[in-house]
């Protein structure tokens, strides 16, 4: 089985975001006004759902001047609606990016993987985080090893089951993607599907989300579990709703309440100001007088689906370029326009 499951690390690459000019944007007019496709979302002006429309086109006219964060997509969504939406173009670009394209996910994928954990349990398939992991496999003699016998799936899920680094199960957080591998093979145990089947049946369609492209190993013909997952930034942000909603979508209970919560709360510390919960991140931000706490997938190049529950608010972000630790500068647009732009009510 072992041999099944892409081990790669996921590499953070670091380097200066280079000063590149933006020509414009697609589909959309005005500042940020997000375009009709019938896909689903309401959409109304930023101040109908308390956002100042103000300092959001000061941020687009600084994302199209070159004087802030590179980014190729920027959604937000307040109170259920879709209240701005822009995608920037770059002449090294040769796809001028719309409201009907897809953009990779990278490591985003591992949250999708999260909520189908959480399916799969309110379903009786997965009984228990702490059962060992060779109980899904016993036939599987690398995991039959004195070091990885108390690896259990809560230790996968937040990426403190030690594969490849020598360390004890539980002890500590490292990201590896092999984890999410194995999170991955373990669903397709239970469940008899791939991620790529459960995810489109249990959430997809649910959520109306129909242009899905799925990454697949050219060594297993498998979708990856820790990568590969691509979407349209306005589908991300239904991600980001759903777990905003607990669960709910259009109300449907689609993922378990509970495991909302539990998957979106501190199970481990991380280094730096980050946590985890099970395959999501958990950071913060300071605007004014107040700390806003918020829950969010991260992947590689700047994917981010971010969810403050206080603000009632999603926020996606997609880039092609390397950010530091993925984490600036496109975090830098989010703490000083976008939470500014949102009034308390």
């Amino acid at each position: 089985m072992r041999a099944r499951i892409i081990a790669t690390l996921c590499a953070f690459a670091f380097s200066p975001i280079g000063a590149q000019t933006a020509f414009g944007a697609e589909a959309a007019s005005g500042c940020g006004i997000p375009s009709d496709i019938h896909d689903g979302w309401a959409m109304t002006s930023p101040e109908k759902q308390g956002v100042n429309s103000r300092l959001l086109c000061t941020m687009d006219d600084g994302i199209t001047g070159a004087k802030l964060a590179n980014v190729d997509a920027i959604v937000v969504v307040r109170h259920g609606v879709l209240v701005y939406e822009r995608y920037f173009a770059y002449p090294q670009q040769q796809i001028h990016a719309d409201a009907t394209t897809r953009h990779r996910g990278n490591s985003m994928t591992k949250s999708v993987v999260s909520l189908l954990v959480g399916i799969a349990m309110d379903r009786g398939l997965i009984k228990d985080l702490d059962a060992p992991v060779v109980a899904y496999f016993p036939d599987d003699a690398d995991l039959h090893m004195p070091d990885k016998d108390p690896i259990t799936l809560r230790h996968l899920l937040t990426m403190s089951a030690g594969l490849g680094s020598g360390r004890a199960p539980g002890v500590s957080f490292e990201y590896n993607n092999s984890e999410t591998e194995l999170v991955g093979a373990i669903l397709k145990k239970v469940t008899g599907k791939t991620v790529d089947v459960l995810a489109q049946e249990d959430i997809f369609a649910p959520l109306g989300i129909k242009d899905v492209e799925w990454y697949k190993s050219p060594f297993t013909g498998l979708p990856t579990s820790s990568e590969g997952l691509n979407l349209r930034p306005r589908d991300w942000a239904k991600i980001g709703q759903l777990v905003l909603n607990r669960g709910v979508w259009d109300g449907r209970q689609i993922v378990p309440a509970s495991w909302v919560v539990q998957s979106t709360a501190e199970q481990i510390r991380t280094e730096g100001p980050r946590s985890y919960g099970y395959q999501w991140w958990l950071g913060q931000s300071l605007d004014r007088d107040r700390v806003v706490q918020w829950i969010y997938a991260r992947g590689y190049n700047s994917q981010k689906t971010i969810i403050i529950p206080a603000l009632d608010m999603v926020v996606v972000f997609n880039a092609s370029h390397v950010s530091k630790n993925m984490v600036a500068p496109e975090l830098d647009l989010l703490d000083r326009y976008i939470l500014p732009a949102t009034s308390k009510d």
